[in-house]
């Protein structure tokens, strides 16, 4: 099917849709549908062929969603204008489910429909579907893109600032503005990271080539400047022994710099090669590749600048090709550019691994950066400014681990439950910290079974969690126990301050000091000069009998 497709022509799509309305059978409807996408992929239009007409309303009215949805893609391609006026409105359903309105975003940016760009903007201010708002406005030359876009940036979580910057970094009117907020603080100037930098001068243009001379400086340098820069990098690492780099803050340094590309322990892109078993022990190639990536470049990271005919510069790696479109691997997403919008495209000399890398790092950053990525095993992150809200994000269990048969996330709220546990179950995350304040709510359904919430813990080996933990459960609310270590450390309980559904918890640890509030009022205040200073969190499902337990709204506030 997807061969016959690629043809293009209305007699080539014509058996395909005959085919389609002698069959009722669903998996063949979906098999022959998903076929003709992905041979017209690339093809913004393409004539409607015969019978389309005389089998589209069935398909498009479907009791099965996704033969529904992909028929009404597919019509959009063949410029239906039902299927147009269905998917807009779709989009802007808030009451439609939350798959069916991207899958409807999916089809109108594939499309490129003309009147998307105010309704992307207006969807910036959508948690939901902000990511693919973001990413869909660089497609649209919009003068109003960059207002509304830094307008909601500080609310921004950090990998939806990534995306924001990517699409302000795409066109040069939209690069002049990004490039005005820094000037006036707006936007922080360490958030523009080295490869959007090198994104930015891929616009080429003089002016903003001008700004970041004077903001950033030259980034290419001579061989023997390269040595220097090298050996200087390395003297600094090796001659501080006051104190020891963090790899925790290490982590998080790559968490923002490197992870979106590279794989390590585990976690991260694949856009370049896996660390994890590379020789990034050896402080001297570790270096040579983090400060001169393009030295030695294989050819299949070396990247393409592609410009297109409405102004957009795409900077990636071409993953697929075709006679109708490229499939271009950014550092943020996978875009697929119709080779007939395409005006000028050529190899870039430089690899995608920008050669700034460590430009926006103080000293203490550059050696826990490469104590992490030098270190021999995964380590927690440390909660940072940037990293505080990535706690949960409301929609997956992303940044934590645990047994996925009982946690869960339903409708924002995370969510534990089981019928009756043999031994304590944990759910962790890597974030970490020292000193912080965290208010979340909590419903332990019922009332029955117990739970808790770990913090300055640390993962065991057997999947346990060993640490400070806010108990939750009937006579168990408002104690503090530490888990695998000195057990109840304030015994008293503050069953009295709950209510029956949801109830706000606060936890604050500043050095020594442990304090805990329920619904406001004060629980435990403890002075624990033997307890961690620093760790995880996680949330406990304890053993014994049946339990649901449901949390929510996640406010993480770093030293308070």
């Amino acid at each position: 099917v997807r061969r016959i497709a690629k043809i293009g022509s209305p007699e080539a799509l014509g058996v395909l849709v005959a085919h389609l309305s002698r069959t009722g059978d669903d998996a063949t409807q979906s098999t022959v549908l998903d076929g003709i996408a992905e041979g017209l992929t690339g093809r913004r239009q393409v004539p409607m062929p015969a019978g389309w007409s005389g089998v589209s309303a069935a398909l498009m009215n479907s009791a099965n969603e996704r033969i529904n949805s992909q028929a009404t893609a597919l019509a959009l391609t063949f410029g239906d204008p039902l299927a147009l006026a269905k998917m807009r409105r779709t989009l802007v359903d808030e009451a439609m489910a939350l798959a069916q309105r991207q899958r409807a975003l999916d089809a109108l940016l594939a499309m490129k429909d003309r009147q998307l760009a105010p309704t992307l903007q207006a969807l910036v201010g959508s948690e939901a579907l902000r990511t693919a708002a973001l990413r869909g406005l660089a497609a649209y030359d919009d003068e109003k893109t960059p207002a509304v876009i830094l307008a909601a940036y500080p609310g921004f979580s950090l990998e939806q600032k990534r995306d924001a910057l990517s699409t302000l970094s795409s066109r040069a009117a939209y690069a002049t503005a990004l490039l005005a907020a820094v000037a006036d603080k707006k936007v922080p100037a360490t958030d523009l990271s080295a490869d959007l930098v090198r994104q930015l001068r891929n616009l080429d243009d003089a002016a903003i080539n001008d700004t970041i001379a004077r903001v950033w400086g030259v980034a290419r340098k001579s061989s023997e400047e390269k040595a220097a820069q090298i050996a200087a990098v390395a003297r600094m690492i090796t001659s501080n022994t006051n104190r020891k780099p963090d790899p925790w803050l290490g982590r998080a340094v790559y968490a923002k710099t490197c992870a979106q590309c590279h794989t390590l322990f585990g976690d991260g892109g694949q856009i370049g090669p896996e660390l994890t078993g590379s020789n990034r022990a050896n402080l001297e190639y570790l270096l040579s590749n983090i400060l001169d990536p393009s030295a030695v470049m294989a050819k299949e990271y070396q990247p393409s600048v592609i410009v297109t005919a409405d102004g957009r510069v795409i900077t990636g790696l071409i993953k697929a090709q075709s006679d109708a479109a490229l499939t271009v691997q950014t550092a943020t997403e996978q875009v697929v550019v119709p080779r007939d919008e395409v005006e000028q495209m050529k190899l870039s000399d430089q690899s995608m691994m920008p050669e700034d890398l460590l430009k926006p790092l103080d000293d203490e950053q550059v050696r826990a950066l490469v104590a992490y990525v030098a270190g021999p095993a995964q380590v927690p992150m440390l909660a940072t400014p940037e990293t505080a809200g990535t706690l949960f994000n409301g929609v997956d269990l992303t940044g934590w681990h645990g047994n996925l048969s009982l946690w869960s996330v339903e409708n924002g709220e995370l969510v534990g439950r089981s019928t009756g546990l043999k031994e304590n179950e944990f759910l962790a995350t890597d974030l970490a910290c020292g000193d912080f304040r965290l208010q979340v709510e909590v419903n332990l359904v019922d009332n029955r079974g117990n739970s808790g919430i770990q913090f300055r813990s640390e993962r065991l080996p057997d999947g346990m969690v060993k640490g400070y933990q806010a108990d939750i459960g009937l006579g168990w609310w408002g104690k503090l126990y530490e888990e695998h270590g000195r057990a109840l450390l304030w015994k008293k309980p503050a069953g009295q301050f709950v209510k029956p559904g949801w109830n706000t918890y606060e936890i604050e640890a500043k050095g020594s000091k442990i304090r805990t509030w329920l619904n406001g009022n004060l629980c435990v205040d403890l002075e624990d000069t033997g307890g961690a200073r620093r760790g995880i969190f996680a949330l406990q499902l304890h053993s014994g009998g049946p339990t649901e337990v449901r949390f929510r709204n996640f406010e993480l506030t770093l030293d308070p």
